[in-house]
Parts: structure tokens; C-alpha cells; sequence
């Protein structure tokens, strides 16, 4: 069976840390599959907050998940702060993809990396939006 390879950007240009919550758990009693996405897209709201944009507004356009891949390297616990760093590649007329490099603050592994593919869309006329330029800037780093 192939495995995913999801490919590290050159750089990292945000990071933040979120702790594993109780909720964040599965029957096994570690991070749940569905919480690590949960996970990247709470440090994707809190990245594109520090570049002044919202998913709803990204210099006048709107985001929308196109897909996404994750490849699970390690167990996490309730408790467990998570450093999230973030990268941007693929970067076209339409959208960009991130990469999301999760690692457990105290024990150093990899616990996940998450890639997720950002289209540029107009949610009223229900159409893909080219990328702005003064997004693609910011997103450059």
C-alpha cells in the first residue's frame, strides 16, 4: 500500500501552539483522525488572522478548501501542546496549498503533517476568484 508524501516547504512562516483537548480524543484515548484537521484549520484561522484576512475575506475574496492529505506520524495525548508551523506552496492564479507541520512540544516527534489545497472563491456567485495579488504577496512571506 502507498503512503502519502506530503512535501515540506523551504520555510515555515507562522507558528502557533494548541493544546490537545479531552474532545480532541478518540476511543483509544489519543488524538482523534478527524481532530488533527480540526486542528490545522484552527492554526490556518489563526494564520491568516495575522495577515489581516479571515477565510470569508482574503483581500476581497473568499476561501474554500479544495482537499486535503494527512500523514500521521505519532500518537498525541490530552494535554500534549502541539506546535503548528505552517508554510505556503503552490501558489497559482487561483489559490495556494499549506503545509502544516504538527510536533508535540515536549517530546520533539512528529505527530502529523497536514496539507491542504485554498481556492479563491466568490461565495455569492458560487465561482472560482483569481488570487489577489496583495494576498500572494503575504502568503510569499
Amino acid at each position: 500500500m502507498g503512503r502519502i508524501k506530503i512535501q515540506l516547504p523551504e520555510k515555515f512562516i507562522f507558528t502557533t501552539t494548541l493544546t490537545v483537548r479531552i474532545d480532541d480524543l478518540n476511543y483509544g484515548r489519543h488524538l482523534a483522525n478527524d481532530r488533527v484537521l480540526a486542528l490545522a484549520h484552527e492554526a490556518r484561522i489563526q494564520f491568516l488572522k495575522s495577515l489581516q484576512y479571515t477565510e470569508l475575506n482574503l483581500a476581497g475574496t473568499g476561501l474554500i478548501m479544495s482537499d486535503a492529505a494527512i500523514s500521521f506520524k505519532a500518537e498525541a495525548f490530552q494535554g500534549n501542546e502541539l506546535i503548528i508551523e505552517i508554510g505556503v506552496t503552490d501558489l497559482s492564479k487561483f489559490g495556494f496549498d499549506l503545509i502544516y507541520k504538527i510536533t508535540d512540544k515536549e517530546a520533539k516527534h512528529e505527530v502529523a503533517i497536514v496539507k491542504t489545497g485554498m481556492i479563491c472563491s466568490n461565495y455569492e456567485k458560487k465561482k472560482m476568484t483569481l488570487l489577489p495579488t496583495e494576498a500572494k504577496e503575504k502568503l510569499n512571506g
